[in-house]
């Protein structure tokens, strides 16, 4: 019995090791919305990671661009916009990058109520950086990937890029996808076998 017991102890510690893990969200952008085109689709990812727990918990924001392709400063939508509920603090910039006006309008997409701007970005200027952007986002009360929220026309992130034929203009992301950090694989094969342990130790009982 005792076997028993400490080997569904370890199952149980194992599965909330794995509920309680960050969980991970990559949308994509795919929609264009620049004068003509910004070229071919996907032209970037964003990947929004959750950290900590509680009011402690706060979401790490990556956009990377798709080769070829830098940011803009067109003055129509910025580097990142996206929607969070609530009061929320940007902070941990990667260098060129800063908070930028909240609510703030990417024009083909609508208005969301965060931004991030590239503070170097000038026009289409070859010079702008290709990034990636990154920042953390967090408030008094915590942030998880899904405080994330679309704005009125359904879309989660826009930028305002240098597409990969010289174009610019915004680029958006509807829905996300999301997947599990690599850790948490260690974490199911764990509980799986203090699963089959379980199963034999009460099968012997």
């Amino acid at each position: 019995m005792k076997l028993k017991s400490f080997i569904f102890s370890t199952f149980m510690l194992s599965a909330l090791s794995l509920s309680a893990h960050a969980a991970t969200i990559t949308f994509t952008l795919t929609q264009d919305g620049c004068t003509g085109t910004c070229g071919t689709a996907p032209f970037g990812t964003i990947t929004l990671t959750d950290n900590g727990s509680g009011s402690s918990a706060f979401v790490t924001v990556k956009e990377t661009l798709a080769t070829n392709e830098r940011f803009a400063g067109t003055g129509a939508g910025d580097a990142l916009e996206f929607s969070v509920a609530g009061a929320i603090t940007l902070s941990n910039f990667s260098s060129g990058f800063g908070a930028g006006p909240g609510p703030d309008t990417a024009s083909t997409f609508g208005t969301f109520l965060e931004s991030a701007t590239c503070t170097t970005c000038q026009g289409g200027n070859a010079s702008n950086p290709p990034g990636p952007l990154s920042f953390n986002v967090s408030s008094a009360t915590g942030v998880t990937v899904s405080s994330f929220i679309a704005n009125a026309g359904g879309y989660f992130f826009s930028a305002d890029i240098v597409g990969n034929n010289g174009n610019t203009g915004n680029v958006a992301a509807m829905a996300g996808t999301a997947s599990a950090p690599e850790p948490a694989s260690g974490l199911l094969v764990a509980a799986a076998f203090g699963l089959v342990g379980l199963y034999g130790a009460r099968k012997r009982a």
